[in-house]
């Protein structure tokens, strides 16, 4: 039976501004974006600050810092995503928030009302490790107090939803708040 319905953050929450950057920045260069998806690892496990990363991404894009920030800063809240949340799961489910982050940046993203919403937040460089790693899942799980196989996890990229498959987990590929809400049910009987 599923009990807690595990969400990802950017592109799923909020929309993902890294792509906007790959795109504006780097022209969808894959060796570019190759080191700057190694460094945003090193970031999202704690190993280089976030600050250290916006350095890197800037020497990169041959712009500065600031500028990277400015861009990557831009990730306007699922406001449909977040209606659904309140209004059909949060009264069944317990909802949990699981994303690969460099710095905690809750405030700056999301309401009081909305980060209230979750009944854990799981950060990658807070606990050590990143998706797709097994670990990270299982603490999401160890958290909200379930089982592995009573989630359902929901993230935007499929490497992360396959590494929630390979822990036992339910999950789906988001790719829009109406696709959810048709594909969700499914995963949800049991």
């Amino acid at each position: 039976m599923i009990k807690a319905i595990i969400f990802d953050c950017f592109g799923v929450l909020v929309d993902d501004s890294l792509s906007s950057f790959y795109r504006e920045c780097f022209n969808n260069d894959p060796e570019l974006i190759k080191k700057a998806e190694e460094d945003m690892h090193l970031s999202n496990k704690g190993v280089i600050t976030h600050d250290e990363l916006l350095a890197r991404y800037a020497s990169l894009a041959g712009i500065s810092a600031d500028e990277v920030d400015k861009i990557l800063s831009n990730n306007p809240v699922n406001q449909e995503l977040f209606e659904y949340i309140v209004g059909e799961l949060k009264p069944s489910y317990k909802i949990g928030f699981l994303s690969n982050a460099s710095d905690n940046w809750l405030e700056e993203l999301f309401t009081k009302e909305q980060v209230e919403l979750f009944d854990t937040l799981v950060l990658s460089y807070d606990v050590g490790f990143a998706k797709p790693e097994p670990e990270i899942y299982e603490i999401a799980a160890d958290k909200l107090g379930v089982r592995l196989d009573e989630c359902v996890f929901v993230d935007d990229r499929q490497p992360y939803v396959d590494g929630a498959h390979a822990v036992g987990m339910k999950a789906v590929v988001f790719k829009s708040a109406e696709q959810l809400k048709k594909d969700l049910p499914a995963l949800l009987k049991d």
